[in-house]
């Protein structure tokens, strides 16, 4: 550790008026090779070492030169120098100060820092004793501090598990207010050093798993020590020292969001009791197997979170209710919304409190068909689907952790898991619990307990899935198609019996030949383009007249209507018909003309389609005339039409 002490007086007198302008012009002449000074005054040797920095040249002490001692008699030592003046202001604030840094800081880099927290105003007010580091500038809002200071904090609190270690220390009998261990003191007061020796490493043992858990996080990885974490301990972790507690609170003020969400994480996982609903190896068997991973998890831990989830809910796939919700992972009616299986907007019906889970889910208007989900009874028997859906919402929790600023990408395996369950029931919940804000809507902590037992039991899972589950049991085994399971000899000479002559060709047991595309083909390939055309415009005109139907049965409703409101419906419709006539139709004229002159076979096997083409034209013209008609009908509502 390098020590340097400055002083403020110092510092004005350096900086006042042409110091350094006086300084710059007595040396401007001198060539860089007469820059050196051997002597003893600390002045002139600041003097020249700031002249050779100025021009680029290396310091005086690297040349071999260092700078003279201190004479603690000398009250005009110079801007670098330590002073001998007065160490206090007249109202008690701290004029003298100790610059300390890293092993191989020079002064003339300790002075630099001294002048720009000086002119800063960072010195002000200092009293005898006081500090000035990371902790304390984060404590007062600095920004850059904050920055480092969360990082810091981040390593040591929530990654060393520093209670967990004392916690084990204090078990193996080390006294952590003196650090006596008095076991070894009573065995070396009996044995001596080989019986102190022998009590020593029975200790150690004891503590070993605590050393293995915190000592083991510094050689780089957190997740031994920390089941939330994958970073690494960086530079700014190095030692733990008495400004431990400093550390923390200046930390949390720094409010970053990543590092909320770490503390979180890493709170639900060591202070969060394990529950009596953990999966064990038959739960994992009964699972439907997973083939898709979700971030760090594997394709068997999604697995294992899937039948922890089942557990947190303790129902069957079969069964719905109020309470818990519809099937063994209790999905709700915004979580089937999400994944597209009912119509979106439902869920609304529930949150304006008009109905309830089972009421709304019975009815068959929701549903979206997705999946050949027709109903709530289509899904109640379908667990596959249930986990398909459960699986998507997972996957979508995490994305949308991740787009609010959660670090999902620096979780484990342990930490995402319960984290992917909270997203999956609800990503602004799962928000709000990560940042360490009030849930919305859970008054009583039943949420917000509820995700912390998510967070805890889904850890558990992967930790499971990982050291108990058998890899047998963990294997997909998808099924390939088999080979060399017949003798081509065999065949072959069965087939050359009866194939081979002029009536029956050989079998070709290679790929088929390529065949030219003939002009049936080429004119059926021109007749469906042209069909998939006409339908289009269709559809787009009968788009048009559901719109343009929508208007027209508003002023319907009205008593009485505008000239304008009856012209612009009007206007809009000879519009319409206008384009139709000369896009559409002239297109319907070139498909029925095609198919007129095509061959035989083409338009036997295009009759299907132009069947319904004509069906869907015909229903369209229907539509248009009638509306035609009700546009007519509107006038006599025109105020004062009758008048």
């Amino acid at each position: 550790m390098a020590n340097f002490t400055f002083n403020l007086d110092n510092l004005k007198s350096s900086a006042g008026g042409t110091g350094t302008q006086i300084e710059t012009n007595l040396y401007a002449k001198t060539k860089d090779e007469d820059l050196t000074y051997t002597g003893t005054d600390t002045t002139v040797w600041d003097r020249i070492n700031g002249e050779r920095l100025r021009r680029g040249l290396p310091s005086l002490t690297s040349l071999g030169f260092p700078r003279p001692p201190e004479d603690p008699n000398d009250t005009q030592a110079g801007s670098a120098g330590t002073a001998a003046t007065a160490t206090t202001a007249p109202d008690g604030s701290a004029k003298a100060f100790e610059i300390k840094g890293p092993p191989g800081l020079t002064r003339e880099q300790a002075f630099e820092i001294f002048k720009k927290q000086a002119n800063a105003g960072g010195l002000v007010g200092f009293k005898s004793g006081d500090v000035l580091s990371a902790a304390t500038q984060a404590a007062d809002g600095l920004p850059g501090a904050q920055a480092i200071v969360a990082q810091a904090q981040s390593g040591v609190n929530g990654s060393l598990n520093v209670g967990g270690f004392a916690s084990s220390l204090s078990a193996a009998g080390v006294d952590l207010s003196t650090g006596r261990i008095s076991s070894v003191d009573a065995a070396f007061a009996k044995g001596g050093i080989n019986g102190g020796a022998g009590a020593f490493s029975s200790v150690l043992g004891g503590v070993a798993s605590g050393l293995g858990a915190a000592g083991g996080a510094l050689g780089g990885s957190l997740a031994g020590t920390a089941a939330g974490l994958t970073a690494l301990v960086g530079p700014a972790v190095s030692a733990l020292g008495t400004a431990g507690s400093a550390l923390v609170g200046a930390a949390a003020k720094a409010g970053s969001v990543a590092t909320t969400a770490l503390q979180t994480i890493n709170s639900a996982l060591t202070r969060t009791p394990v529950g009596s609903n953990t999966i064990n190896v038959a739960d994992f068997a009964k699972t439907i197997p997973v083939v898709n991973a979700i971030g760090p998890m594997d394709s068997a831990q999604v697995t294992g979170v899937l039948a922890q989830a089942k557990n947190l809910v303790g129902q069957s796939a079969s069964t719905i209710s109020n309470a818990k919700g519809i099937g063994e992972f209790g999905l709700d009616i915004q979580q089937l919304e999400t994944a597209g299986y009912v119509k979106p907007g439902t869920s609304n019906l529930l949150a304006q409190g008009v109905s309830s889970i089972v009421a709304v889910a019975k009815s068959p208007s929701i549903w979206t068909g997705k999946g050949g989900i027709q109903g709530l009874s289509g899904l109640l028997a379908s667990p596959s689907t249930q986990g398909l859906i459960q699986q998507d919402l997972m996957t979508k929790g995490v994305a949308g952790l991740g787009a609010v600023g959660i670090p999902v990408k620096n979780l484990s395996a342990q930490g995402l898991a319960g984290m992917s369950l909270n997203a999956a029931k609800s990503l602004p919940n799962a928000e709000a619990f990560a940042k360490g804000l009030p849930i919305p809507g859970d008054a009583t902590g039943n949420i917000k307990a509820a995700f912390d037992t998510a967070v805890r039991d889904s850890a558990f899972a992967v930790n499971l899935v990982s050291a108990k589950i058998p890899n047998a049991f963990k294997d997909t085994a998808i099924p390939v198609p088999a080979t060399d399971t017949v003798s081509r000899a065999t065949v072959d000479a069965a087939s050359s019996r009866i194939a081979g002559n002029e009536k029956i060709p050989p079998v070709n047991y290679g790929p088929p030949a390529p065949v030219a595309a003939s002009a049936v083909e080429t004119q059926l390939v021109a007749l469906q383009a042209s069909l998939v055309k006409v339908a289009n415009l269709v559809n787009a005109r009968a788009v048009i007249l559901a719109n343009l139907n929508e208007k027209v049965t508003a002023l319907e409703n009205q008593q009485t209507i505008t000239q304008n409101e009856w012209a612009a419906v009007d206007a809009e419709y000879g519009a319409n018909r206008t384009s139709y006539n000369a896009v559409v139709v002239p297109a319907i004229g070139e498909y029925i003309s095609a198919r007129e002159n095509a061959d035989i076979r083409v338009r036997q096997v295009t009759a299907g389609d132009f069947r319904v083409l004509d069906e869907g034209i015909l229903t369209v013209l229907e539509r248009s005339k009638s509306l035609k008609e009700r546009i007519r009908l509107l006038q006599f509502k025109i105020e004062g039409i009758n008048t």
